[in-house]
């Protein structure tokens, strides 16, 4: 995933896994082979800047076109398609574990490494019956401070493979109000324009989430390097620890995601009961996983080709070098 136009596109399914709810960003960054590069990246940002550039440009454009334009498809998607939508990214990450497993075990395997998983299976699973049975609360007004939280807490969710931002800001009571700070300038503008308003005052209109918007933008910037550096150390010094509470934390995510999603169901006198809808349901399931499985094996054939044409290269460059090293012969 080399070029430009793929890593936008992983930038952009990032962006909307970050804003999903029951997943995070990390959690596909994860499954696309892109959460240890980025990291190393941004935390060593400076020590080659114009590489680390280039790997972090289309990846920052996609996940902020991913991120923003599912806001605005949000209401509609989960409207009339949530449980569609819900089952391809299912399907995503079920596709990803595999890849998450030789990820836990690339350094090795001890018989302890299975433990943290269970750990992390049973913090994630705990928090997320606390929320089916707790409930959200009524939406809170955003205020500017609330906004920074609320910014900070999904960038946690970027960061962190199988946070879901959305059960914590759910239960803040400021998950939908959030989302309608960066979606209303627009709204603000047309209703203002169709009230009969001057150009200006439709500008101010739309002005008006402005300043909490970029609270919530300071709070993801504040929260980004301080919790790499941390995941970066962590990883370093307990990569298999680490890495298998990840997997816990996935598998208990994926679980979670679809038990809040029957339920939800369950609780919908207006949803009618279809064996077809189950068939439909089952096929996107599964073509996320086959897509899943299809990149992460395409990715797998890259690196091996790349890994390969340098290791030619660098023969041929150790042979230039001997044949350039002989003896010379001064007359």
């Amino acid at each position: 995933m080399d070029s430009f136009f793929k890593k936008l596109i992983a930038g952009f399914m990032i962006g909307v896994g970050a804003i999903i709810p029951g997943f995070s960003g990390g959690i596909l960054a994860v499954s696309m082979g892109l959460y240890k590069p980025t990291i190393d990246a941004v935390t060593g940002f400076f020590k080659a800047p114009k590489k680390n550039f280039r790997f972090l440009l289309p990846l920052a454009i996609g996940g902020g076109i991913g991120f923003l334009l599912f806001m605005f498809l949000l209401d509609w998607l989960f409207g009339d398609f949530r449980t569609a939508v819900i089952c391809v990214f299912v399907g995503l990450v079920i596709g990803s574990m595999p890849s998450l497993l030789r990820e836990c075990n690339e350094k090795g395997f001890k018989k302890h490494y299975p433990l943290w998983a269970v750990l992390g299976f049973a913090a994630s699973f705990a928090l997320i019956i606390l929320g089916l049975v707790t409930n959200a609360g009524a939406q809170r007004e955003v205020t500017p401070v609330l906004c920074m939280i609320s910014g900070a807490i999904i960038m946690s969710g970027v960061l962190l493979p199988g946070v879901s931002i959305s059960f914590i800001l759910l239960n803040l009571g400021v998950y939908e109000n959030f989302l309608a700070v960066f979606t209303a300038p627009p709204k603000l503008f047309i209703a203002a324009h169709r009230a009969g308003s001057a150009f200006g005052e439709c500008v101010k209109a739309a002005m008006t989430t402005v300043p909490s918007m970029l609270f919530g933008l300071l709070g993801m910037v504040i929260i980004a390097v301080p919790v790499l550096l941390l995941v970066k150390k962590v990883i370093e010094k307990h990569h298999g620890p680490a890495y298998y509470v990840i997997f816990g934390v996935v598998i208990a995510t994926t679980l979670g995601c679809i038990i809040q999603e029957v339920v939800t169901l369950a609780n919908d006198p207006a949803y009618v009961f279809a064996w077809w809808k189950v068939v439909i349901y089952a096929a996107l399931l599964a073509g996320g996983m086959a897509l899943s499985l299809s990149c992460e094996k395409f990715m797998r054939y890259r690196e091996e080709a790349e890994e390969a044409a340098e290791a030619e290269l660098e023969a041929e460059e150790a042979e230039r070098d001997a044949c350039g090293s002989g003896p010379v012969n001064d007359e």
